[in-house]
């Protein structure tokens, strides 16, 4: 699936967080905990690196990431998520594709049990991903 380059610097961590809906149903919207366990995660290997978030909810997306730049764009979301060389990933199935398409990526971490990490539980085994760090 071919699309427009996006430069995007090596030193940025692109968040792709999932609001909307998903926020009405505890075992599916992820936790605080998560977010900040992915960033920790991150900002352990590159103390310098800078976060971004992706989103299909801004308002809930700044309930999440104080000061932290923040777009609701899907053209650009998904081509951020394609480009960037570090991600931390929802359980959305939006970006699933751009991060496996991702060549340059050095790692993308993503809720363990995907779609049910709440509940502990691999409700969608074939949402697993050797490319993925889980956490």
């Amino acid at each position: 699936m071919k699309v427009e380059p996006l430069e995007i610097d090596d030193n940025l961590c692109v968040i792709n967080f999932r609001g909307g809906e998903y926020t009405i149903f505890p075992d599916l919207f992820l936790t605080h905990d998560y977010w900040n366990k992915a960033i920790a995660t991150i900002h352990l290997k590159y103390p310098r690196i800078k976060f971004e978030v992706h989103t299909d909810d801004i308002a809930t997306a700044e309930k999440f990431f104080k000061g932290f730049p923040i777009f609701h764009d899907i053209a650009l979301n998904w081509r951020s998520i394609r480009y960037a060389k570090h991600l931390i990933l929802s359980n959305s199935s939006f970006a699933i594709l751009p991060a496996l398409l991702n060549e340059d990526v050095k790692e993308i971490i993503a809720p363990r049990y995907w779609a049910r990490r709440n509940t502990k539980t691999w409700a969608l085994p074939q949402n697993y991903y050797s490319k993925f760090q889980y956490i």
